[in-house]
């Protein structure tokens, strides 16, 4: 730990007014790095020198010329090394007692510094772990500087752990509990990984209080892959639009059909062509409550409030216009994976 210019001439500036005296500091070697007087800047401190040296404070009852004033030399300690010296110039009886209370200070001020920079560089190593760590979708043993820093850390990256990842505003102090991890990607992504299911209640509580996204990866030591789960939860939810889809175990499935690129360009520009209209867009709404449903008529004529001749004309014009018949099971899957990636064609175009 070095005693910086700028933090010594920062204290000189404060305590100068506070007493009249000039104040001067040196460095280890002696030279001055901070005074009440900017042209001693820079010059050798004989009397700094001389404490150094003898490792002790130092009075001096006379002048020497230019590089020395009366008054007192104050070696300044850091983990037991000399790291500069305070000079106050003035009659010595007066000014002792002084330049002992600054030596206390700044010691004190250069171990909180000290504690600072040991707590960010802690920070920035711990934060430079998980943001490795939430990425690996790999076996773990295959990652060896992972395994280092984990072990340095004291963390059992071993334990199946669910991803969550958390989107919205204002997240830098959204609670996360002390057993869990988290890292802030920015203000608007949080990861959390936790082993425990009751803190995920507590986050999806919390996330539809605050109104935010949240997506709940499987649990496993591969988190990398996990996080990939949660995120793909949030994309799937608002292609869906479903508020309820919140663990990746629920779209795993259409996440699987989505990614498999199936031939079915044609169907997706057909249910874009009956999207363009009020009537195309009513029809399409009638087929997705008829696939949520089971293809059910009774059950999906009550939840759109229609009679079931009106729904069985919709289901006839559905199947004109798409070619594929609803009461037909063969047919009707055909209509949700098609659904499925008109959905997803439709959520690409707005992004």
């Amino acid at each position: 730990m070095k005693l910086e210019p700028e933090l010594a001439q920062s204290i000189v500036n404060k305590m100068m007014s506070k007493i009249p005296y000039n104040i001067n500091m040196m460095d280890e070697n002696g030279y001055i790095i901070a005074s009440g007087s900017s042209e001693r800047l820079n010059t050798l401190h004989v009397g700094a020198l001389d404490a150094i040296r003898q490792q002790k404070t130092l009075i001096m009852e006379r002048s020497h010329g230019e590089n020395g004033q009366p008054g007192v030399n104050m070696p300044v300690h850091f983990n037991d090394r000399i790291i500069g010296v305070i000079g106050i110039t003035g009659e010595p009886n007066e000014v002792v007692p002084l330049a002992s209370l600054l030596s206390t200070a700044t010691e004190l001020l250069l171990n909180q510094s000290y504690a600072d920079q040991q707590k960010l560089i802690s920070e920035t190593s711990y934060n430079r772990f998980l943001y490795q760590w939430v990425q690996v979708e790999a076996k773990l043993e295959t990652n060896q500087a992972l395994l280092i820093d984990a072990q340095k850390l004291k963390i059992d990256i071993f334990r199946d752990r669910y991803a969550i990842v958390i989107k919205g505003k204002n997240l830098t102090n959204f609670p996360v509990d002390s057993a869990d991890f988290k890292l802030l990607i920015s203000s608007s992504n949080l990861i959390i990984l936790t082993e425990f299911e009751g803190n995920i209640e507590k986050y999806k509580h919390s996330c539809s209080v605050r109104k935010l996204d949240i997506g709940i990866g499987k649990s496993t030591t591969r988190i990398g892959i996990s996080v990939a789960e949660a995120q793909k939860t949030i994309e799937l939810r608002h292609v869906l639009h479903d508020s309820k889809l919140k663990y990746y175990k629920q779209v795993h499935l259409i996440d699987k059909l989505l990614s498999s690129n199936l031939p079915l360009n044609n169907l997706v520009k057909r249910f874009a062509e009956v999207d363009q209209t009020l009537i195309g867009q009513e029809l399409l709404q009638t087929l997705n409550a008829f696939i949520e449903d089971n293809g059910n008529i009774s059950i999906t004529s009550e939840s759109l409030h229609i009679h079931r001749n009106t729904l069985n004309y919709r289901l006839k014009k559905i199947k004109e216009e798409l070619h594929l018949d609803p009461h037909n099971y063969h047919d009707l899957f055909h209509l949700y994976i098609g659904s499925l990636y008109y959905a997803k064609f439709v959520y690409e175009q707005e992004q």
